[in-house]
């Protein structure tokens, strides 16, 4: 079985949407560095990478140009 890629992306209307296989969500830009601070903090408390993948994808999408 191949892992599933982690797809973030900046919608037309600034909002984010991240992806993963069937699963998705949209949320606004200002609750994108609190979900990675949540990823990670279950990164430290269960040590499963796939939520520090997902915080580094999260903090990987490009800023929102001005």
């Amino acid at each position: 079985m191949i892992a599933s890629k982690i797809k973030v992306e900046r919608l037309a209307d600034g909002q984010v949407s991240v992806r993963k296989g069937s699963w998705f969500d949209v949320f606004p830009e200002d609750r994108r560095e609190p979900w990675a601070a949540w990823y990670e903090q279950m990164h430290a408390e269960y040590s499963y990478t796939g939520y520090l993948d997902m915080a580094k994808a999260l903090r990987g999408l490009a800023p929102l140009a001005a």
